[in-house]
C-alpha cells in the first residue's frame, strides 16, 4: 500500500511527456476548421455590421395603454361592500357587548356564556368580507400598474384601503 502513490507518480511522469510539440493549444486542429464557417480575424470588421451604426437611433416614444373599462365597476363594487359592513358592525357590535354583558360572572357552559360566544363568532363573521375586498384590491392595483390614467383610480383605491385598515382597527 506504500508503494501505491509511488507508483502513481511514475505513471503520470509518463503522460508528460506526450505533450512535446504544438498541443495542447486554442487554435483550432485541423479536424475542426470548416470550409462553411467563415473566420475572420479580430479587429477585421468590414461589412459584419458594426461600422452601419454610427450614431444611436432616436428612442421611440413610449405609449401607456389605457386603464381597463371595467375598473371604475369594481371599484365601486368595493365600495359597496365595504359600506355593507360598515352599516352593519355598530348594531352586530351592540348586540355582541350586550350578550358579553350579561355573560360576565356566570360559568363557561352557561347559555348567557354561549349566546355571547355566538354574538361574537357574528361580529367576526362580518369581518371576512373585508379580506375579500383587500384581495379584490390586490388585483384591481394590479391591472393600473403602467396604465395611463391609472393616478385617480389608484387614490380611490387607496381610500378604500385606508377605509378598511380603519375598519379592521375597531374589531373588538
Amino acid at each position: 500500500m506504500r508503494f501505491f502513490p509511488i507508483l502513481l507518480c511514475v505513471v503520470l511522469a509518463g503522460c508528460g511527456g506526450m505533450n512535446s510539440g504544438k498541443w495542447p493549444s486554442l487554435a483550432p486542429r485541423a479536424g475542426e476548421i470548416s470550409p462553411m464557417v467563415p473566420r475572420t480575424p479580430l479587429g477585421a470588421c468590414a461589412g459584419c455590421g458594426q461600422d452601419v451604426f454610427t450614431e444611436s437611433p432616436e428612442p421611440a416614444p413610449i405609449v401607456l395603454p389605457p386603464v381597463p373599462a371595467d375598473v371604475p365597476a369594481r371599484l365601486d363594487s368595493v365600495e359597496k361592500a365595504v359600506a355593507a359592513v360598515a352599516d352593519a358592525l355598530p348594531a352586530q357590535r351592540r348586540a355582541t357587548e350586550a350578550a358579553i354583558a350579561r355573560a360576565a360572572g356566570t360559568r363557561p357552559d352557561s347559555n348567557a356564556a354561549s349566546d355571547a360566544e355566538v354574538e361574537r363568532s357574528r361580529l367576526e363573521l362580518l369581518y371576512v368580507p373585508l379580506g375579500a375586498q383587500e384581495r379584490a384590491l390586490d388585483a384591481i392595483e394590479d391591472d393600473l400598474a403602467g396604465k395611463a390614467g391609472a393616478e385617480a383610480l389608484a387614490a380611490r383605491t387607496q381610500a378604500l384601503r385606508s377605509r378598511i385598515a380603519q375598519l379592521q382597527g375597531e374589531r373588538l
